[in-house]
């Protein structure tokens, strides 16, 4: 079996998540969680996933074009609305927000709605543990 690097991965899927219709930088910050996920032996929220993502953003279950934002918002709280996209750039937006939010008041809760499926949850905290603080990340499902 032919070994690729994480990066060749993550343009790969990247590519992929593109050409199925999700914009560069959304395609780009799923491709590295799921090529993360992957690489930890996560396989039922890594590789496995692009296609899956792919016929999502094609049958037009995901907006493609999404653009998540912040629709609510307190001192050490807010809501991102993820515009029925990929989960990965609104999660991104919440972890940033929420650590600017605790760093600001000590403590920050950050929610995500109108969402995607959210992948392994780990991926989404290590921005948290980079800033030198302590997160938690749950998700639901229908």
């Amino acid at each position: 079996m032919p070994r690729l690097s994480v990066e060749r991965l993550n343009a790969l899927a990247a590519a992929a998540l593109q050409r199925a219709g999700a914009t560069p930088e959304s395609a780009r910050i799923t491709a590295a969680a799921l090529v993360a996920a992957e690489a930890q032996g996560l396989g039922s929220h890594g590789l496995a996933r692009v296609a899956q993502y792919a016929g999502h953003l094609r049958r037009g279950r995901v907006n493609g074009n999404a653009r998540p934002s912040v629709v609510r918002g307190k001192a050490a709280a807010c809501l991102i609305d993820a515009d029925e996209g990929l989960a990965f750039p609104a999660c991104a937006l919440a972890v940033g927000e929420a650590i600017e939010r605790a760093r600001a008041a000590g403590a920050a809760f950050a929610g995500v709605t109108r969402s995607h499926h959210f992948g392994a949850a780990a991926w989404h905290l290590g921005p948290v543990a980079a800033a030198g603080m302590v997160g938690l990340a749950f998700g639901n499902s229908p």
